[in-house]
């Protein structure tokens, strides 16, 4: 009969059991401000549910609003999905947890392995120590047989002699008394037998061969051992982390000529089929070749080629030489300018990232920068000033490469190598005195290999310098008596090849490295 009433139409009867739960409930759907009035509406522009008197203030006049009701549903649908993205993520964060312990395991078994190979490269230096031992050994044993032969034969006639002179002594003691005229021819008879054993005043004795030991030098010892390098690599999230190893670096030991041919090109860039782009410096064209010097392709440029590079794709990048352009090779054998500098900077060296992205050297008189694009030609971001002292970096970067470590070393002003991190905080500078070099020291052309050596094409010297990640000198790769003659170009192929182009004798050598 209550809740027919008009009265109490919005009224709601509960059993008593349910009295105290209803009356919790009740109490969260009055209005917070006017406290005697349910909440009726919903403001969607606010945000806040409204009871009538919030409804007739006009504080929320031409919002959007719907019934409280409508508004609990959209809330609880919006809920469900809510928990479905937290479920997502968490599930999410369980692949990213599960990739994690995968990675570690294998990041573990990875430094076991690289410790396996420590262990193996131990083994084999000792085992190249134990055969120089062995060899040593037998040289001693050798000379001792060679020696002992005519030693033995030397005792054995000594011994024969003194049997004789023993005798002879007792053929004269025996004829002291006599008093005969045969006295005579007995003493002219001894004279002579004498003479042949009285002559040899000194006899000669085998010398023993001396041994002598080089000093142990830990850091020589280290450089033969190896070295051992990391690669890095970022994750960003939410992408899974990536199988990472650890190599086990070496240090270039040996170089061996595998091939060469006659080019009077200064400069290259390999590709990935055995075959390498030949230009000069500030001369036009470009030409393709193999590893025999056969020319296989031959394209001409209305413009002066200061440096080129191959991208991931086998795109044809060159610079300009006193230009502001880079331009890429199209399909239709012609060129299409990508980038533009600005400010009069003239493009100069270029080089290809691990990324995918190019770098390109900058100079406009004044000072010297590196810029980061894509292969479209968008600006990534520019190198100029070191993240610690703010000082300018280069000079006059003319060739530029990375290595695996994502480091950009540069031949800077022709008179010394600058290394820099990815983040363009200065690592090293390499500028060759310490080598005492009989000319001065004359960069032209860097390259880095797999290990993160960077080799350097020294042209006033006519020698290949090798340094490790630390820019620390290694030793000469090539000099002149493996054909190394005023080097400029060099390039490494995916067979892990040095191409050098040596312009003092026109000749481009293709060296392997041990």
């Amino acid at each position: 009969m209550h809740i027919k009433s008009k009265m109490a139409k919005n009224h709601k009867v509960v059993s008593l059991v349910n009295a105290e739960i209803y009356q919790r409930n009740e109490t969260e759907t009055k209005c917070p401000t006017h406290a005697t009035e349910d909440l009726l509406m919903y403001c969607n522009s606010c945000q806040v549910p409204l009871c009538r008197d919030c409804i007739t203030s006009g504080s929320n006049h031409n919002h959007e609003m719907v019934k409280i009701e409508n508004a609990i549903d959209n809330k609880r649908n919006e809920l469900s999905k809510l928990i479905k993205q937290s479920k997502e993520k968490s599930s999410k964060y369980e692949e990213i947890v599960k990739t994690i312990d995968k990675n570690s395991q294998e990041f573990s078994v990875s430094i076991s392995k690289k410790i396996n190979e420590v262990k193996a490269r131990n083994n084999q230096l000792k085992a190249a120590l134990d055969r120089i031992e062995s060899e040593y050994i037998k040289h001693l044993k050798d000379i001792e047989i060679g020696n002992q032969k005519p030693m033995t034969e030397l005792k054995n006639r000594l011994q024969r002699e003194m049997a004789d002179l023993n005798q002879l002594i007792q053929e004269c003691e025996s004829k002291q008394g006599n008093e005969n005229i045969g006295m005579v021819q007995f003493v002219t008879d001894v004279k002579k037998r004498l003479e042949k054993y009285g002559s040899r005043d000194m006899i000669d004795v085998a010398c023993p061969p001396e041994f002598i030991a080089g000093p142990v030098d830990d850091q020589k010892l280290k450089n033969l051992f190896g070295q051992l390098g990391t690669k890095k690599a970022t994750t960003v999230f939410p992408s899974l982390p990536q199988n990472r190893d650890i190599p086990l670096t070496s240090p270039v030991i040996d170089a061996k000529i595998v091939g060469s041919f006659t080019s009077d090109k200064t400069r290259i860039v390999t590709t990935c089929n055995d075959q390498a782009w030949l230009w000069s410096w500030g001369k036009r064209g470009l030409s393709l070749v193999s590893s025999d010097g056969k020319v296989i392709q031959g394209i001409n440029t209305d413009f002066d080629v200061f440096d080129a590079a191959v991208s991931a794709s086998g795109d044809q990048l060159v610079t300009v030489c006193w230009g502001y352009k880079v331009k890429k090779l199209t399909s239709y054998k012609t060129f299409t300018d990508i980038y533009t500098t600005a400010d009069g900077y003239h493009t100069l060296g270029i080089n290809v990232t691990d990324t995918g992205n190019i770098l390109v050297a900058l100079y406009n008189y004044k000072e010297s920068k590196l810029v980061e694009i894509t292969t479209s030609g968008q600006h990534i971001r520019t190198i100029q000033h070191d993240t610690v002292d703010k000082k300018l970096l280069f000079e006059h970067p003319n060739c530029i490469c990375t290595n695996i470590n994502g480091d950009i070393i540069a031949s800077d002003n022709r008179d010394k190598v600058v290394a820099v991190n990815k983040s363009g905080t200065k690592r090293f500078i390499y500028d060759g005195k310490e080598r005492k070099l009989q000319e001065s020291f004359g960069p032209r052309y860097v390259v880095t290999d797999k290990y993160g050596n960077t080799m350097i094409a020294d042209y006033d010297n006519s020698v290949v310098h090798v340094l490790n990640q630390n820019g620390k000198f290694i030793k000469y790769l090539i000099t002149g008596e493996l054909g190394c003659n005023k080097p400029i170009g060099m390039a490494i192929d995916t067979s892990d090849r040095l191409w050098v182009c040596n312009t003092g004798n026109k000749k481009v050598i293709i060296v392997k490295c041990l």
